[in-house]
Parts: C-alpha cells; structure tokens; sequence
C-alpha cells in the first residue's frame, strides 16, 4: 500500500449521545486516555505508517489529548475545515483509512485493511462498519453520506469486506465497559509478556502508561493509575490502589494499601490498609 492518511471520525452526536452523559462519547475514559486517543494511537501503530493523521472533530478535543502519540504523526484538529475539505484533501495526498472515534477496539484488524488496493470495509458484529480503506471516489461517496461510515455497506456492495468479530463501535455504556476490558486485556498482555506476573488479570485494572518490572507479582483487584512504576521483584498484593506512585523493587504491599503521588523505597513493606502520599 502506498501513501494513505488516516482520518478519525468524532462526529457531532445527540445531546447526551448513547451514553446518557454530558461529556462526549470520545472524551470517556479507558485505561487512562480518552476513548478516541486509542484510535488515533492504533492508526499511528500501522506498518507502513500515515503520512498524516486528521481527527475530524467539534471543539471537544483538542490536540493535547494525543501529546504522547509518536511525534512522527500529525494530530490535525480540524474545527473549522468541513469534512469535504478534509477528505478531499486525504484521498489527494493517497488512499483514506477511515475509522469511527468510537472504535477502539479495531486496531487488531486495521492492519489487514492495509493489505487491500481497492476499497475494503471493516466489518464488525452484526455487520457494522467500523473502518474503512478508501479511494478517491469511495472517499468523496463518504462525504455525500455525511461521513457516515455504516452507510458504506450498501454503497460500496463491491468492496471487500474485512471480518472483525471483536469490532464494534461505542454507542452505550455497555459498549463502554466492553472496550474498557479488552483496552486492558492489552495492556495486561503486555505486560505479562515483559514478564509480570497477573494472578487474576481479569479483575485488575491498568493504565496504558503504567511501567512494571520483571518477577513482580500482581493480586487481584488491584488498580493501578497514572503513570505509576512499579520496580522488580516485587509483591503488589489484593486491592491496591496506586495513583501516579513510584514503587521500588523488592518492595511488598500486603494489601488494600493507596499509594498516591509519592515514591515507596526499595525492599520496603506496607502493612495492610496503609496509605502513603496525597492527591492532586
């Protein structure tokens, strides 16, 4: 495949949208970062990259949401481009990866949307186009469907179709708590793979940007937030709440213990539901 610039769709929704919420569908938290921050980080991640990528959005976001997203990427917050001028633009410069805001979820199959020259959808459950690989008149066939992606599946009968099983779009908070816990089976794989150990993984919780060493054990309920680090070697242990903490290697938390905003030395141990630190 050769140029292609990704345009991430975070289109006006109804007042309160499907979450009942006052704060936007893509601003919602999940593993620390904005919903939509992990679609924008899943187009950066593709091989070949984007030569851009463009988040069509209203005033909700802004460019520092995604301040930690490869600086080799373009983060262009158009709100004051139609999305005409943002696609014309995109399908000038090579093919429109397009994907929903709201897709979080889709980055596993993205890259083999990349591996097809014509156009190509990302079809999840139920048949709901999640992304989409385009050219120039697929692209501007968007635009005349108001950047409606779904609408694709009848338009484009001839493009091929990318089965997803595990992509869908957020449109609830039952949405939201799925994408929530497969953010974190991702995160939590991760980091296992870099040799932590997860007693019970499916009962944690973790943000994207926590750093953990080698050899140290996690108990389940634990929650871990904001940038902590945790050293090697060490005993993270039941219900543990860790904000922004630095904890040292060797060190044992026996439980239930808050950590916030502070630093914990090496080999210490913290009694159960001691609490060091303060909050922002």
């Amino acid at each position: 495949m050769g140029a292609w610039t990704g345009v991430v769709l975070a289109l006006a929704e109804a007042e309160y949208g499907g979450l009942r919420s006052r704060l936007s569908t893509y601003l919602h938290p999940l593993a620390g970062r904005p919903l939509a921050w992990h679609v924008v980080r899943c187009l950066a991640d593709l091989e070949p990259g984007p030569s851009r990528i463009v988040v069509a959005s209203g005033p909700d976001l802004s460019p520092d949401l995604f301040a930690d997203i490869p600086a080799t990427i373009e983060v262009v917050l158009p709100h004051e481009q139609s999305l005409g001028t943002i696609l014309a633009q995109a399908a000038h410069a090579g093919r429109v990866v397009a994907v929903d805001a709201a897709a979080p979820t889709a980055g596993n199959c993205l890259q083999r949307l990349l591996g097809n020259e014509g156009d190509a959808l990302l079809v999840g459950e139920g048949g709901e186009v999640v992304a989409a690989s385009l050219g120039e008149e697929a692209a501007m066939l968007l635009l005349r469907r108001g950047g409606d992606l779904s609408a694709l599946a009848a338009t484009l009968p001839a493009a091929h179709r990318v089965s997803d099983r595990d992509g869908f779009v957020v449109r609830s908070r039952a949405g939201l708590s799925r994408a929530a816990s497969a953010v974190r089976d991702g995160v939590v794989r991760k980091l296992m793979e870099g040799g932590v150990t997860f007693l019970l993984p499916e009962t944690v919780l973790v943000d994207v940007d926590v750093q953990i060493g080698r050899d140290t054990v996690i108990y389940p309920g634990c929650v871990l937030e904001a940038g902590t680090t945790i050293g090697d070697e060490t005993v993270v242990g039941p219900c543990c709440r860790l904000v922004a903490a630095r904890v040292g290697s060797g060190v044992e938390l026996k439980g239930f213990n808050y950590v916030s905003h502070t630093s914990i030395r090496n080999r210490a141990i913290l009694e159960p539901h001691v609490k060091r630190g303060f909050d922002d």
